[in-house]
């Protein structure tokens, strides 16, 4: 994977990308916002790496790097990925290291991975969970035109807010749009 937005670079993840991606998920600022669990090893790095590039390869999609053009630098991750315990609904996911939180770069990338998972891949729609008090995750889901479905529990985590972008109502005409950014 690799696609362009006006001021970032969503790729597939490479093994240089092991130091910041640690830095990232192992943030307890970001990892407030996340299902808990235990803080991520270089073992932890190369299994998600195996896993992603794997999924990459027989659905067309995963959890990629994104990287703030003209820097190189790793800012955060954005994908999609199987979700619920049944892997029966694609789910698009954000982070981003704190300093880049409210500079709409979360909304840039998760634009740009819609287009591609509803476009490209042709999925019926994408679902966004979001802890109800993240309201900037909750704006960027909305921002890149999801709908609030309603509350539901996912990852044994109940009142997770439920945003979904079906093709139906997303339309050909704004994946094309947003396919270009």
């Amino acid at each position: 994977m690799h696609t362009e937005t006006a001021r970032l670079v969503i790729r597939t993840f490479a093994e240089a990308d092991a130091e910041p991606w640690l830095a990232l998920v192992n943030d307890p600022e970001v990892g407030r916002f996340l299902p808990p669990s235990e803080d991520a090893t270089l073992e932890t790095f190369q299994s998600a790496l195996k896993r992603r590039r794997a999924m990459e390869q027989e659905r067309g999609y995963a959890m990629w790097a994104v990287v703030l053009k003209g820097t190189g630098a790793l800012i955060g991750q954005c994908g999609l990925y199987p979700s619920g315990d049944d892997e029966s609904e694609v789910e698009l996911a954000y982070h981003f290291i704190t300093s880049c939180w409210g500079h709409g770069y979360g909304t840039e990338a998760a634009i740009a991975v819609h287009a591609h998972g509803l476009g490209q891949i042709a999925l019926d729609q994408v679902i966004a969970l979001v802890m109800p008090e993240n309201v900037g995750s909750c704006r960027v889901a909305e921002r890149a035109a999801m709908r609030l479905e309603g509350l539901a529990t996912y990852y044994g985590i109940p009142g997770l807010r439920k945003y979904v972008a079906r093709r139906e109502f997303w339309g050909d005409a704004q994946i094309a749009s947003d396919a270009r950014l």
